[in-house]
């Protein structure tokens, strides 16, 4: 199985996970852009209005959301 397939298959496994993660766990922006249904240059957007919170920078250039952060995204208001 080719790196890629593997990849996308867990991004979806944990997609369909989401209620059930902690909310300390970290989600990558493709997570994030497939589970809201928008593009990455949108979340970027949002971030930069605040309407997003920053990620969280976990090597120098890899950044990851708090899945609490991304549930209080979802209910409308930033975390």
């Amino acid at each position: 199985m080719s790196q890629t397939k593997r990849h996308l298959e867990l991004v979806g496994t944990r997609l369909e996970e989401f209620d059930q993660l902690p909310g300390s766990a970290l989600m990558s922006v493709k997570e994030v852009s497939s589970l809201i249904n928008r593009s990455r240059a949108s979340l970027w957007r949002d971030v930069k209005a605040g309407r997003l919170p920053k990620p969280i920078a976990v090597g120098p250039k890899a950044r990851r959301w708090r899945v609490a952060d991304v549930r209080a995204y979802l209910e409308g208001g930033a975390a």
